[in-house]
């Protein structure tokens, strides 16, 4: 499998053995050998648990340090929508876009436009998949399906992201005011660790409308001693023209809210994600239109490179809401940019998880598998250092792990 960047990293030497990490890794892409955690890269989704659940700063989030600002002529910002949450309570989204630019940069876009442009084309693009057809806005959700549901990607909406959206209109009008491509820096503020390695990925495989990203937590003391020390001088009847529609997208539900899509599920967490994709592996849900998957808990909102509450945040879109109501109204859409805004890339599914290249030598190992789950207790204790006994047979059979090291096993207590 090709190797690609993962932004969720383990420093080693912080690392005490305490297994937090792996009992807690909802795809059990960590073990513990020699009383130090190991990442099991092809298993990592980049969902950033590990680094929430770490009690020794031992997980960490790798930052895209690929990009200087200043090597560009024109530098633009496009933050999260779950930047204007983070706050305490509603602040005028004028004096915090102003904030962003304190920190260098010439513009901010709002993302809410990108949102409603990306809800609509999406609406209309849901009946070409399969039912139930699967949102593909979360990056760890959409690497989830593609490594261990590789037979369900054709189910997920075939649409780039309003990251995505947003960086490719923001090219566009520099195109035509005369800039190079190589000029204008466009860089996401992003609330995950999930699109800190969609990023780096999507640069490394080709030529991204993106250069890199900042996460929220690492900017934002510069941004409330702004907000602080200016938020006076705004006007209170000032304010930015963005979409509520385009702001829910940070919520679960918000999605499906903004397309007008009742038959939906919304799901967040990565084991609840799970639960649904196995369902839908068994053919249920056939009656479900969307499903809204969220690997953070809390959708967009519980992102590990935030810095407030998850459920306060919630209550403050309530009230930029009832502010600002206003909604991007797009009766039709260039047709340029609706060919150009749809995606081939999620089209691209892997081969899933193998123990083997070949057919026959999977099928042997797969039944050497089971010989093994059958020897084991089947209690999950952990105490081998993988997270339940069936990814301990696994881990032997791919040669990761011995049976030596079941400890139940080895007392015979089986």
């Amino acid at each position: 499998m090709k190797d690609i960047f993962h932004s969720v990293k383990l420093i080693e030497e912080n690392c005490k053995g305490c297994t937090k990490c792996m009992i807690n890794c909802p795809v059990e892409a960590v073990r513990v050998k020699n009383s130090k955690a190991v990442i099991y890269t092809d298993r990592c989704i980049d969902c950033g648990e590990c680094i929430r659940v770490c009690p020794y700063n031992a997980h960490v989030a790798e930052k895209d340090e690929t990009f200087n600002i200043e090597n560009f002529k024109v530098k633009i910002a496009i933050p999260s929508v779950t930047l204007y949450t983070q706050f305490g309570d509603y602040i005028n989204p004028v004096i915090i876009n102003e904030a962003v630019k304190s920190l260098g940069f010439d513009e901010v876009y709002d993302i809410t436009y990108a949102c409603d442009i990306v809800s609509e084309i999406t609406r209309k693009e849901i009946s070409k998949v399969p039912k139930p057809a699967i949102s593909p806005f979360c990056p760890s959700i959409v690497r989830l399906i593609n490594e261990s549901y590789p037979e369900l990607m054709e189910h997920v909406v075939k649409v780039l992201t309003p990251i995505e959206v947003a960086a490719y209109l923001i090219r566009d009008k520099y195109r035509k005011l005369g800039y190079n491509d190589e000029e204008v820096g466009v860089i996401f503020l992003t609330p995950c660790v999930g699109w800190i390695t969609k990023i780096k990925n999507t640069q490394l495989d080709s030529k991204s409308q993106i250069n890199g990203s900042i996460a929220i937590s690492d900017v934002y003391s510069k941004i409330i001693k702004f907000i602080n020390k200016n938020n006076k001088n705004i006007d209170a009847n000032e304010s930015a023209s963005m979409s509520c529609t385009g702001l829910r997208w940070a919520t679960t539900g918000g999605q499906s809210f903004s397309m007008h899509i009742k038959e939906h599920i919304e799901v967040d967490g990565v084991k609840n994600v799970i639960r649904v994709l196995d369902d839908i592996e068994k053919g249920k849900f056939d009656d479900v239109d969307f499903i809204e998957a969220h690997a953070c808990t809390g959708g967009c909102l519980g992102g590990i490179l935030l810095v407030d509450n998850p459920f306060n945040a919630k209550r403050i879109i309530k009230k930029y809401c009832v502010q600002l109501n206003f909604t991007n109204r797009f009766n039709r859409i260039n047709e340029k940019y609706q060919k150009d805004f749809l995606s081939d890339v999620y089209t691209k599914a892997s081969k899933g998880l193998r123990l083997a290249d070949d057919f026959e030598s999977a099928v042997k190992k797969m039944k050497y598998m089971n010989e093994i789950i059958n020897l084991l207790p089947g209690i999950d204790c952990g105490q081998c250092g993988s997270p339940s006994c069936k990814a301990f047979a696994e881990d032997v059979v791919r040669g990761f792990s011995t049976l030596d090291e079941c400890i139940m096993l080895k007392k015979g207590e089986k």
